[in-house]
């Protein structure tokens, strides 16, 4: 099965056009803490940094590198065909006394 999207680097000043502009459209932005990381349709060219292999895309959107939202993380990995590791996203419960 061919990937439909791919994660890419995006400088900080790439990352600020693009949300100014609404260019975004299926893309999506993710602040890391090393900066962002772009989940782009195959072709579309909006990052304008390095592609990540499977595996640098796998390490990067992950908890706790990642702080936004959970479902924004999980649609991010979904995207792109990355599974979902083990109780990565379930919240514990608390304990009852």
């Amino acid at each position: 099965m061919q990937r439909e999207f791919h994660a890419r680097r995006v400088s900080k000043p790439r990352a600020d056009i693009l949300k100014k502009e609404g260019r975004l459209g299926k893309a999506m932005l993710l602040d890391i803490p090393h900066g962002f990381i772009i989940i782009e349709p195959m072709g579309s060219n909006l990052g304008d940094g390095e592609v990540l292999s499977a595996q640098e895309a796998n390490a990067e959107l992950q908890l706790p590198w990642y702080t936004g939202p959970q479902t924004k993380l999980r649609e991010a990995r979904a995207k792109l065909g990355l599974e979902r590791p083990p109780d990565q996203f379930r919240r514990k419960a608390p304990k009852h006394n």
